[in-house]
């Protein structure tokens, strides 16, 4: 007879799940608890049903990967009421870096893996690679003090999704992970739109490395141009055309990345003899020839900032902190302030929020 398997467990337990059958069977005999430092939990985890769920428990479902006991009763002693110890909570974890979390930070740093420069990460198996970086990502995701930090983490990994799998991903994930989404999650959105753009990762998973102007034998790839458009910014209805996806590749020709073969491994570069310097129009903005590799900024000035881009990452944001089916009103106010505040991730959250 099989036992019964409750519905009522939170994400955050099932995450510790996960993370455990991962150490176990990537770890031999070593156990957990040593390793994070971390007592088991006693009986059965029942969080309250849908009706009559208290502030402080919605706004911990809604901004962490679900709260536990412990956590629940440190933020309901915030404040003299669960209004102001919810906006003591909310203004704490904007502000990542000054939340104390060596403990998490002590369980992390014995992944040496996911800490070696880029040119390193060759050294090392794929598959170790992986188990560390998933390591961390769930140690991280279930024991950081950072929950907000590491929801969003989350959240531009997704948006700026990159197929491990995929040829030399298998190393510079690790890199991707470490330099661009957890560097700029909470920053600034141009600066994490050009960091993606020139990840080695990114290079290798869209193909970006292989465009090149048009000549006898090469013409430019679209590959990443048309995600960028798609996907990273404007999104699907956002008002581009075929032709902007090809403007914009023309734009992006020349930037490549070392392979694992060469030299410098991982490196970005600039190719000018594989770049089109020729004059491009995107979404009605005009390019001037002889840009080079300006051309990149120029094209992520114009998409980064686009009111598209604006309502499509307004809508994202309030689907995974508001609800499934956001109002206009709450689409509207977040993509407002994304615009007015050029694109500042920390101030667009307090706009989903208020």
């Amino acid at each position: 007879m099989k036992p019964e398997i409750s519905d009522d467990l939170s994400r955050r337990i099932f995450l510790r799940g996960a993370m455990g059958v991962s150490l176990f069977a990537t770890s031999g005999c070593e156990k957990i608890e040593d390793f994070l430092g971390m007592e088991p939990q006693e009986g059965p985890v029942v969080p309250p049903s849908g009706e009559g769920v208290d502030l402080v428990s919605h706004v911990l479902n809604r901004l962490t990967f679900g709260p536990d006991p412990s956590e629940y009763a440190r933020v309901k002693g915030l404040g003299v009421d669960d209004e102001s110890a919810v906006a003591f909570f909310l203004e704490e974890q904007l502000s990542p870096n000054e939340i104390e979390d060596k403990r998490t930070q002590r369980a992390v740093r014995r992944l040496e893996a996911i800490h070696a420069p880029l040119g390193e990460l060759y050294e090392y198996k794929e598959d170790h690679l992986l188990e560390q970086l998933t390591r961390a990502t769930l140690i991280r995701a279930t024991r950081s003090r950072r929950q907000l930090f590491e929801v969003m983490v989350h959240f531009w990994s997704d948006h700026f999704n990159i197929d491990i799998s995929k040829k030399e991903c298998r190393w510079l994930k690790v890199a991707d992970d470490r330099e661009v989404v957890r560097k700029h999650a909470m920053g600034n959105f141009s600066a994490l739109l050009k960091a993606s753009a020139l990840s080695p990762a990114m290079l290798w998973y869209l193909d970006g490395r292989e465009n090149r102007k048009s000549g006898e034998s090469e013409k430019p790839n679209e590959n990443y141009a048309r995600e960028l458009l798609e996907l990273h910014t404007l999104g699907v209805g956002g008002g581009y055309t075929q032709k902007d996806v090809m403007e914009v590749a023309r734009c992006l020709s020349g930037w490549t990345v070392r392979g694992k073969d060469r030299f410098f491994k991982g490196k970005v570069e600039f190719h000018a003899d594989a770049h089109d310097d020729g004059a491009k129009v995107v979404l009605g903005n005009e390019i001037a020839s002889g840009g080079g590799r300006k051309d990149l900024d120029d094209i992520l000035e114009i998409v980064g900032m686009h009111p598209s881009t604006a309502r499509f990452l307004g809508r994202k944001l309030c689907i995974r902190f508001i609800s499934d089916d956001p109002s206009e009103a709450s689409i509207k106010k977040v993509a407002g302030t994304f615009l007015s505040s050029n694109g500042n991730i920390k101030e667009t959250l307090r706009a989903v929020f208020a």
